[in-house]
């Protein structure tokens, strides 16, 4: 008898630690997999909005986008960011000397700054965590169709974001991957900036009255969150021939 209940005493005790086991590795995958973002705003803002109807001129371009996580300790970071333009506006490059990618890379902001100060074509501000560290942001042309986004967290993180212009979209693909540390706000502005006779490295129409652009993130985790930005513009009359 004295061994039967040690026997059903032992089965009990593999029993109770296996259902803990069970319940501790339940609530270590449901803890992983609600580390996601869970929003994402965006605003843009397009200065001076008043502008022709038919002929383009130059703007510069304010954007802040911001994404909230649900845990930032586990959360993995966007892997690319893609800006659906409106057909009134556009990106035109012209005369800006490209820089070269390893003239920046790796390198604090001061640096990579005096390396191309004549491609710097805006900047601003960057957080991760919430804003839990902060950073320097500057772009760069880096040609006709390509932006350098230095990102400079505090020194101690350096990334450099290459973006893609097309016609539509402004796509940045090469975000990498830094679980625990997420970028969640960006908060930048292009310069308005003259790029030749008559062109401007952001230039803008206002032929509907009003430029709306939509931008989708992917992340790394596999979630896709997507915001849109809309903006009432002024149209003004066209100068007359003479």
């Amino acid at each position: 008898m004295l061994t039967k209940e040690r026997s059903g005493g032992t089965r009990k005790g593999r029993c109770l630690i296996a259902g803990l086991l069970s319940m501790a590795a339940l609530l270590v995958i449901t803890g992983s997999a609600s580390a996601v973002p869970t929003s994402q705003t965006l605003t843009e803002s397009l200065t001076p909005a008043k502008q022709d109807k038919k002929k383009f001129g130059g703007v510069s371009l304010a954007t802040v986008i911001s994404t909230n996580f649900d845990n930032f300790a586990t959360s993995q970071s966007p892997r690319q960011t893609v800006f659906t333009l409106p057909p009134d506006v556009k990106y035109v490059s012209g005369n800006v000397p490209a820089c070269p990618l390893s003239s920046i890379q790796n390198k604090p902001t001061a640096l990579a700054q005096a390396a191309c100060p004549q491609s710097i074509t805006g900047g601003g501000s960057a957080e991760v965590n919430g804003g839990a560290l902060k950073g320097v942001v500057t772009f760069f042309s880096g040609g006709s169709n390509t932006i350098y986004v230095h990102t400079d967290i505090g020194g101690a993180l350096i990334l450099d974001i290459i973006g893609t212009i097309s016609p539509t979209t402004v796509a940045f693909t090469n975000i990498p991957n830094t679980p625990g540390n997420v970028l969640t706000k960006f908060d930048t502005v292009f310069n308005k900036r003259k790029t030749g006779k008559n062109s401007w490295y952001v230039e803008a129409r206002c032929k509907k009255g009003k430029w709306a652009t939509t931008e989708t993130t992917s992340f790394y985790s596999g979630e896709t969150l997507s915001a849109t930005a809309t903006q009432k513009c002024k149209q003004k009359k066209s100068k007359k021939k003479k």
